[in-house]
């Protein structure tokens, strides 16, 4: 199932949203192609297991992910900003849209979904998130999580957005896409034994 994006509305919206709030969205142009592949190789588990997107945007890395051959009906994406939240709704309305706060998973997702996570993909600016909201959206992610389950961060810094070692956490670099405004680079985060 290929996925075409609304580029004028799309952008539109994402330049809106981005000019009310920098900070927020964390970004200066939609996640490219490229970046949606490579956060593909590692999401993609099995064909049964429920991924969760934080921070869907416009639904660039949505689209991406389906492209590379995740079901629809098995992803979430939980987005804050209630107008982003409202479009990803009508663009994408085979995709499950959470209109909700990261830190909060396990209340907002549907149960039978809790503990069947294998993957978290997140695009939420973290470098700009204060350490104590960090802290939260990250046991919420391991809180829902299956064992062995991996978050996934991308982050235009080409340093890990997360202080690992502070929230008990093991990092890998999973890659670094340059075709990407800006470039980005992919870090999965896994719990420390």
């Amino acid at each position: 199932m290929q996925v075409q994006a609304d580029t004028s509305l799309g952008t539109k919206l994402f330049l809106l949203r981005a000019l009310k709030n920098p900070l927020r969205l964390g970004a200066v142009a939609p996640s490219s192609r490229h970046l949606g592949a490579l956060l593909a190789r590692y999401t993609i588990v099995d064909d049964f297991s429920p991924i969760i997107e934080l921070g869907g945007g416009t639904g660039a890395l949505t689209r991406a992910l389906i492209n590379t051959g995740l079901d629809p009906k098995l992803l979430y994406v939980i987005e804050l900003d209630p107008a982003l939240a409202a479009y990803l709704k009508s663009a994408l309305p085979q995709v499950n849209v959470i209109h909700g706060n990261a830190a909060e998973l396990d209340q907002i997702l549907p149960p039978e979904v809790i503990g069947k996570v294998h993957r978290v993909v997140s695009g939420l600016p973290m470098i700009n998130i204060p350490e104590s909201i960090q802290r939260k959206v990250l046991e919420s992610c391991f809180k829902i999580m299956a064992p062995g389950g991996a978050y996934l961060q991308y982050t235009y810094s080409p340093r890990s957005s997360i202080d690992a070692k502070a929230y008990n956490l093991k990092k890998k670099r999973l890659g670094t896409i340059f075709r990407n405004l800006p470039p980005a680079t992919v870090w999965e985060y896994t719990k420390a034994v």
